[in-house]
C-alpha cells in the first residue's frame, strides 16, 4: 500500500497549530492568582495567624510596662587645674561630660544614695539610662527607665545630684592639691617678696569656685508608658501572622505532592490547561476539541491525523477516550485502545497505522514507552495529557521535562474536575 503524507504535516496544518499554541500561551501568574493559590490552605493560614495572635497576646499580658523619667543638668565651667590660671574659663566639652555622667563612678554613687543594701543597683541604672548632651551648650539630659515611675524618678534625680557632687569632689580634691602644693613652694621659698606672690596665688586657688552646676529640671514620676500595649502587641502579631501564614500556605501548596488544582497542571505543562466540568464533561471536551481545531469534531478538516490520549494513571486517559468517543462522529473516526496501540510495533509501524485508519483517536496507558508515544502524537498531530486533582505532581513534571515534542503536535493539558 502506497502511502501518502498525512493532512496533519502540512505546510497550512503547520501554521495553524503554530497560531494555536500563541494564542494559549501561558502568561505568568498575577498576584489574584497568587493569593488564589494561598487561599486554598485556608486552614494552615488562619491556624498560624491565630497562633501569632495569641502568643502576642501573652507577651503583651506578661512583659511588665516600661516607665521613662527625665532630669535635665547644666555644668558650671571649671578650671582643669586650679594652680593654672590659662585653665579658667575653658568651654566645657558637653560630649565628655555626658560619658561623666553614666559613668560607674556617678551611677554607683547614685545607687548608694537610693537603696546602700542592693550591689547590683548601679549596674541595674546604668544599663537602663542614656545621657543626652545638647549640642553647643552645657546642658545634658538624663533618661532612666523602669517597670515603676516613681523608681525612674527617683533614679533620674539621683543620677543628676550624683554627677553633680562628683564634679564638685573632684574639683574640691583639684583645690587642695594645688594649694597644698603651693604651701609647699611658700616652705621652700626663702625670698619674703616670692613668699607675699606664693601666698597671693593660694589665696586665689583657696577661692576658686567648686559649683559644679545645678539641676535645671528634676524628674517627676511619668504617667504614661514607654512600652508598647496590647494593641500594639495584637498588630504586631497580626502583621507577623499574615505574613508567616501566606508563606507557610504558599509553600504548602508549592510542596503538595498531587496536582490538586487546573492552575499547577498549567505550571507544570506550562500551556494553557482545558478543564472538563464533572456535571458537563461532554460540553468540555467539545471544548477541548475547539481548542485543537475541531469544534464540530471533523479531525480531518483540522489537519489532524487524530488524537492520542494520555495520562499517568490509565483510569484518567480511559475516561477521556470514551468521552471522546461519546462526542466525536463514529462513521468517521477510528478508535484504539491502550491493548490495541501496545500491540503496535514502535517506529515506522506506528505512522503506517494512524495514516491507514485516519483520522484515529488512540488510548495509551500510563506504563507506554515514552518515544513510542511521541511518535504516536507526532502522527495525529494532536496529544491531550490527562491529569485530575489526585494527579502525581512530580510524574508529570517528568514527564514534561523529558518529552520533546513535535513542533506540528498540539499538546493540550486537559484537567478532569471532580467537583
Amino acid at each position: 500500500m502506497a502511502t501518502t503524507e498525512p493532512t496533519y504535516s502540512t505546510r497550512a496544518g503547520s501554521q495553524r497549530v503554530q497560531r494555536h499554541e500563541s494564542e494559549y500561551a501561558v502568561k505568568p501568574l498575577s498576584v489574584s492568582e497568587q493569593f488564589r493559590k494561598i487561599g486554598r490552605h485556608k486552614g494552615i493560614f488562619a491556624s498560624i495567624l491565630l497562633l501569632c495572635l495569641l502568643l502576642s497576646a501573652i507577651a503583651g499580658m506578661f512583659v511588665k510596662p516600661s516607665y521613662e523619667a527625665k532630669s535635665t543638668v547644666v555644668a558650671y565651667q571649671l578650671p582643669t587645674d586650679p594652680g593654672n590660671p590659662n585653665t579658667i574659663g575653658q568651654r566645657i566639652d558637653i560630649d565628655t561630660e555626658s560619658s561623666v555622667a553614666s559613668s560607674k563612678e556617678v551611677t554607683d554613687a547614685a545607687a548608694a544614695k537610693l537603696n546602700p543594701d542592693n550591689e547590683n543597683l548601679g549596674k541595674q541604672i546604668r544599663s537602663n539610662m542614656q545621657v543626652s548632651g545638647h549640642s553647643q551648650t552645657a546642658v545634658m539630659d538624663i533618661f532612666v527607665t523602669n517597670s515603676d515611675p516613681q523608681k525612674a524618678a527617683d533614679m533620674a534625680n539621683a543620677v543628676a545630684q550624683s554627677y553633680l557632687d562628683v564634679r564638685s569632689q573632684h574639683m574640691q580634691d583639684a583645690i587642695k592639691s594645688a594649694s597644698d602644693n603651693a604651701q609647699a613652694q611658700i616652705d621652700a621659698s626663702g625670698s619674703d617678696e616670692a613668699k607675699k606672690v606664693l601666698n597671693e596665688k593660694k589665696a586665689q586657688i583657696q577661692v576658686t569656685s567648686t559649683n559644679p552646676g545645678r539641676i535645671v529640671s528634676q524628674a517627676s514620676a511619668p504617667s504614661d508608658s514607654q512600652s508598647r500595649g496590647m494593641p500594639i502587641y495584637l498588630a504586631i502579631g497580626a502583621v507577623a501572622g499574615l505574613l508567616l501564614g501566606a508563606l507557610a500556605a504558599y509553600l504548602a501548596d508549592r510542596g503538595s505532592k498531587k496536582v490538586a488544582y487546573s492552575d499547577r497542571l498549567e505550571e507544570i505543562s506550562a500551556r494553557k490547561v482545558s478543564v472538563v466540568p464533572a456535571n458537563s464533561k461532554a460540553e468540555g471536551m467539545r471544548r477541548v476539541l475547539r481548542r485543537i481545531g475541531a469544534p464540530e469534531g471533523d479531525l480531518a478538516a483540522a489537519g489532524l491525523g487524530g488524537i492520542t490520549v494520555y495520562s499517568t494513571d490509565s483510569a484518567l486517559s480511559s475516561e477521556v477516550y470514551e468521552e471522546l468517543k461519546q462526542v466525536l462522529p463514529a462513521k468517521s473516526t477510528n478508535f484504539a485502545t491502550a491493548s490495541a496501540f501496545e500491540s503496535i510495533e514502535s517506529g515506522s509501524s506506528v505512522k503506517r497505522v494512524v495514516d491507514a485508519k485516519t483520522p484515529i483517536v488512540i488510548e495509551t496507558a500510563a506504563d507506554t514507552d515514552l518515544s513510542k508515544l511521541l511518535l504516536a502524537a507526532e502522527a495525529t498531530g494532536a496529544l491531550l495529557v490527562v491529569a485530575n486533582s489526585s494527579s502525581n505532581h512530580r510524574e508529570l513534571k517528568e514527564f514534561f521535562d523529558s518529552a520533546d515534542f513535535s513542533e506540528s503536535t498540539t499538546v493540550v493539558p486537559v484537567f478532569l474536575n471532580e467537583k
